[in-house]
């Protein structure tokens, strides 16, 4: 039996999916009812009741923010054997941050308490209805004549598909795990941030002015206006992390799942045609 908490996430629906055209009927979990594959066992619950959803289940899977990992692993049933936990790359990151400390904590939560199984660290995600980077970054051009390139786009970034995350998910879940594992996920390869935009441009057909910007005015700027209860479209950490180039190897995520990641164009191209309706309503805008 599998049990997956974070069901109603974009990678919560595609696990699902896949268990359920592999032939498996998943216990899906959710905070509240919502439209979630009937073929599933839905529950309504959280980690609070982990203990009671768990009760029968073999593999437990976390599509939920590695922060509810301290939460959840202690409540779990007695007969769950391994557990698949969803991360985040910002547990590499060197800065100060919040999200990396949530993060770094949930993963040592995991490791300390021995548990059977695998923590997954997806780089930058893209695709489907609820990732912010990359569709915010569309609208801006479908919307913008000028792009801005904060840092002048020079730092490196290796977004990987959400549904090339979903399938890591799901190859972690039905490997037999005897040890606890660590397996950042990512991309084919790194690219710079311009790069990233120039492909954008070129799929949606949409061709922009890139403007190099200062990374520290910029932030600093965007914490005027926090200060100033503005809403930003980018987190000032976000932007700091221009200064870390991500660059991580694939060849633990291909040998361990057997996941061969998308290249970023094919993955684009998919995720657009998911956005048809948003990339309409952004041009009539």
């Amino acid at each position: 039996m599998f049990v997956i908490f974070g069901a109603s996430s974009d990678i919560g629906r595609r696990v699902t999916r896949y268990l359920l055209d592999a032939g498996h009927r998943p216990r899906i979990v959710a905070s509240k009812p919502c439209d979630l594959d009937r073929r599933a066992e839905r529950v309504v619950g959280t980690i609070l009741n982990a203990n009671e959803i768990t009760r029968d289940a073999e593999v437990v899977i976390s599509c939920a923010h590695a922060r509810h990992t301290s939460q959840l692993l202690p409540n779990l049933g007695r007969t769950v054997r391994q557990v698949v936990l969803v991360g985040s790359a910002w547990r590499y990151s060197l800065l100060k941050n919040a999200k990396a400390d949530e993060v770094r904590a949930g993963e040592a939560a995991f490791l300390e308490g021995n548990y059977c199984g695998v923590m997954l660290h997806p780089t930058m995600i893209y695709g489907g209805a609820q990732e912010k980077n990359i569709q915010q970054l569309f609208k801006a051009i479908c919307r913008w004549p000028v792009v801005p390139l904060p840092g002048g786009g020079k730092h490196l970034v290796q977004p990987i598909y959400v549904d090339d995350v979903a399938k890591c998910v799901v190859a972690a879940a039905q490997k037999r795990w005897n040890y606890s594992a660590v397996i950042p996920i990512a991309g084919p390869e790194p690219m710079c941030w311009r790069k990233m935009v120039e492909v954008l441009m070129k799929e949606t057909g949409c061709r922009r002015v890139l403007v190099p910007v200062p990374l520290s005015p910029l932030i600093e700027f965007l914490r005027l206006l926090a200060c100033l209860g503005i809403s930003a479209p980018l987190d000032p950490d976000t932007l700091r992390r221009f200064r870390e180039d991500v660059n991580i190897s694939v060849e633990k995520m291909q040998n361990e799942l057997g996941v061969k990641p998308r290249a970023f164009e094919i993955g684009l191209r998919e995720a657009l045609t998911q956005w048809g309706a948003i990339m309409e309503s952004s041009i009539g805008a």
